[in-house]
């Protein structure tokens, strides 16, 4: 049989009463197992054409696993599904249909199509849902079936090894989020700027109790728990408007004739020290002063 440009390696035919009870869970595990499945809970999307989709589920895999059960036989939508694949055998000179027994008596399936009767079926009636499923990846996929030990094809069946590896994912996760947490310290609380430098300064004149200064790349600097110079990101960071700009006159002899101070009139504006700025004129004098502000307030890359 010809099945190269298949893109399905299995169509799944059946009643959509039968989902609950068996072919969701048959579906899921032939998928885990390596094959490509046509199977319309999954297939389908919102808007999609119920026919068109079907047919070319039907004509783009390489078997069709047929669920022959009461609800099946009763459909008339079923029959149609499984009228395409009767066909394929006489064009193909192979047979596609893999039939499987869901609740349903030899006499019952005699009495819907005698054809069906004469093909070695899987009745769920003896043997459950992953050892039916390793059958059919043994007929449809004998290359997978070949190479993978049977213990670990059980594993992959039953979900298994999925398990194994999301509990691996959460260990990861939470070993991330301790390691997030342990270099906390060494990045910048607002910004993620990397420790610059640690220093020991006493906290006090007499020098009895010492704490750590610790500065990071984007200006950011804490000493005893307290900032002492703001990181530009931090909402709180001032504006420039936030200072005072006081002006003195520069004596002697000197290109300069004005100095301007910046004085922070908030909490934050006093942490940063802004250069003295000198000028020809007091803008000149300012614009050093904003010249310097924005060196602090520029973002860290």
């Amino acid at each position: 049989m010809d099945n190269r440009g298949k893109t399905w390696d299995a169509f799944v035919s059946h009643a959509v009463e039968d989902q609950e009870s068996f072919v969701r869970e048959l579906a899921a595990m032939l998928t885990r197992l390596g094959l490509s499945i046509w199977y319309a809970e999954s297939a389908l999307q919102i808007g999609d054409s119920l026919s068109a989709s079907i047919s070319k589920g039907l004509a783009n895999s390489r078997y069709g696993i047929v669920v022959i059960s009461p609800q099946f036989i009763a459909k008339k939508w079923t029959n149609w599904e499984l009228a395409g694949l009767v066909i394929r055998p006489n064009s193909e000179e192979q047979n596609v249909i893999l039939p499987i027994w869901h609740k349903v008596t030899k006499e019952e399936v005699m009495a819907f199509s005698l054809p069906l009767v004469d093909l070695w079926a899987i009745d769920t009636a003896t043997q459950n849902a992953d050892e039916i499923a390793l059958q059919l990846l043994h007929r449809i996929r004998p290359d997978i079936y070949n190479r993978t030990e049977r213990a670990q094809l059980q594993r992959l069946a039953s979900g298994e090894t999925v398990n194994e590896l999301q509990a691996e994912i959460e260990l990861a996760r939470e070993e991330l989020e301790r390691l997030k947490e342990e270099l906390a310290e060494y990045r910048c609380p607002h910004c993620g700027a990397p420790l610059a430098s640690r220093n020991e300064a006493p906290l006090d004149p007499s020098e009895r109790d010492w704490d750590e200064v610790e500065s990071f790349a984007c200006g950011y600097t804490v000493f005893g728990g307290e900032i002492q110079n703001p990181c530009p990101t931090d909402p709180r960071f001032p504006a420039f408007g936030e200072f005072e700009l006081r002006f003195q006159e520069v004596k002697g002899d000197t290109l300069w004739e004005w100095s301007c101070f910046a004085v922070g009139k908030t909490r934050m504006a006093r942490m940063l020290s802004l250069t003295r700025g000198l000028g020809r004129t007091k803008e000149e004098a300012a614009a050093r002063v904003k010249e310097s502000y924005d060196r602090y307030a520029k973002p860290w890359r």
